[in-house]
């Protein structure tokens, strides 16, 4: 059984935000954000028998998130704008804490598992027992690897559309294996719900009933069920089915023998991380030993691979890994997302990294002092770039922390000079503790703390890098965010104080042209 008194009593520990309303989640779903008092009600489902099989799980709502992403194309040779597209979908408000409370439970067998199997230390994303770990430490223990072996090749590998292609069966299958035999009608309710799940796409919703939640004139609600036709929420509910709005998930493959294969699973959900993990725990078990024997480091983050081996046992252990992960898993691993990064000696015996891929690819015999400065590339994992000589924070990263800062700069410039500012003023405090290390918990901090040799944490310290690439990345950003701050408020300015309609009143408040705390 799933649920048990001190799991509830940990989970409820941990989510301390339940006794403060003002904490629930706001998004606006088919029901009413999350309240207290409903937390006996969410327990009568874990207590009592056959609870979740009787559930109704509302439609999830479905949306895109599109990311605007400055990268180096290799096709092209150069850097250029793409878009990366990620569909989530989040449950209602009281379906997302019961798959909440069930990842909790569940992770934590998940966990025990992979203790007692003797592999814990591959798997490195959505898990509670790691000690506080971050992407720092893991990336450390990753480029030391490739310290200590010198001379060796990194395979990073990225699986396409891994929720997307989780295979039914095979999830069942595994999960089964956490829990210790067959799936309760509870775990297999929830499994349901996640496999064979309902949606509704929020574009459409919103669309069909001519609704807008966001901007000028939007309506607010807490809750879609205030404007959907019918007296009960059931009735209301009904107009979504009668209105042909909710699709379910029925993505399928066939098979030789004629047989459907199932797949796809919602990525937004709070369990769907977990799965993740359980769907791949037979494979990792296996990379695991694959590794003892070959005498190659594996781990995993999620849907990103990467293997640290021999050089000569690269391509052999790339095609065993390739083959496996898509003739078991049904998952596809692009040659495209594939970085071969092999360390060695340049031409001044210092180990650096070279691009490997390029180098088959072209047909370049070996690295010498003539073709090294263009096969030079850095092994990239979790956020940093490793050279072989130095760590560096990945320059995607900034760009994309540095374009977040100046549309904030924008937003707080035009909110202070436009129509319904109060006055001419820009809280330059808020801008610092947000986008510089003087904030406790934005990425400049986290990339300030990647560069020293230890840092403090609430409890005890972590070590860093040690990097001075680092430090010397983000040594200049204090005076960009400053410099970007006082010419974006000066052009405001002077547009407002020449504009005739507004003459009077920049006169009166032109004592607060200088920036104010």
């Amino acid at each position: 059984m799933i649920y048990s008194e001190d799991t509830w009593k940990q989970w409820l520990s941990d989510n301390e935000n339940f006794s403060d309303p003002r904490d629930s989640k706001r998004y606006i779903h088919f029901d009413h954000p999350f309240a207290v008092k409903q937390i006996g009600k969410l327990q009568s489902i874990f207590i009592r028998g056959n609870g979740l099989k009787n559930h109704d799980f509302l439609p999830l709502i479905k949306f895109v998130i599109k990311t605007p992403r400055y990268k180096y194309q290799e096709n092209m040779e150069k850097y250029d704008l793409e878009t990366k597209e990620r569909p989530i979908s989040f449950a209602s408000h009281f379906d997302s804490k019961i798959y909440a409370y069930y990842a909790h439970a569940l992770n934590k067998k998940y966990q025990d598992y992979i203790v007692s199997k003797g592999f814990s230390e591959v798997v490195l994303a959505y898990r509670s027992d790691l000690d506080g770990k971050s992407n720092i430490q893991f990336a450390k223990e990753a480029f030391d690897t490739v310290k200590a072996r010198g001379q060796c090749t990194a395979l990073a590998l990225d699986i396409k559309g891994y929720f997307d292609s989780i295979d039914h069966t095979i999830l069942k299958d595994q999960w089964s294996t956490i829990l210790g035999g067959r799936l309760s009608e509870d775990d297999y309710a929830v499994y349901k719900s996640l496999t064979r799940y309902n949606y509704v796409n929020r574009i459409s919703l919103l669309k069909h009933f001519s609704l807008k939640i966001r901007g000028k004139n939007a309506k607010h609600i807490s809750s879609f069920s205030q404007v959907l036709q019918g007296k009960t929420f059931s009735e209301k509910m009904q107009s979504v089915r009668d209105a042909r709005l909710i699709t379910k998930n029925s993505s399928y493959d066939l098979l030789p023998d004629g047989k459907k294969r199932f797949f796809g699973v919602p990525q937004g959900s709070s369990l769907s991380a977990l799965l993740s993990n359980i769907y791949l725990l037979k494979f990792d078990e296996d990379m695991w030993q694959m590794g003892k024997i070959m005498n190659f480091s594996y781990r995993r983050y999620c849907d990103d691979i990467l293997i640290i081996c021999n050089s000569d046992d690269a391509s052999e252990i790339q095609k065993n890994v390739i083959d496996k992960i898509s003739k078991e898993y049904h998952l596809i691993i692009q040659d495209k997302k594939v970085d071969i990064i092999k360390f060695a000696n340049n031409s001044k015996g210092q180990i650096r990294a070279f691009n490997e891929k390029k180098r088959i690819e072209e047909s370049i015999p070996s690295i010498d002092h003539t073709n090294e400065q263009r096969l030079y590339k850095a092994l990239q994992y979790l956020g940093f770039e490793f050279t072989g000589q130095k760590v560096l924070i990945r320059g995607t990263s900034l760009s994309r922390y540095m374009r977040k800062m100046r549309a904030r700069i924008v937003k707080s410039v035009g909110m202070a000079y436009g129509s319904s500012g109060s006055n001419d003023r820009v809280f330059k405090q808020q801008l610092l503790k947000r986008y510089t290390h003087l904030g406790n918990n934005n990425f400049l901090k986290y990339a300030y703390n990647a560069s020293l040799k230890t840092y403090k944490v609430k409890k005890g310290t972590k070590k860093g890098f040690d990097s001075p690439a680092i430090r010397n990345q983000l040594s200049r950003h204090f005076d960009i965010i400053l410099k970007s701050l006082a010419l974006k408020n000066d052009k405001r300015f002077n547009f407002k104080k020449n504009n005739p309609k507004n003459r009077g009143l920049v006169a009166k408040k032109v004592h607060n042209r200088k920036l104010k705390k």
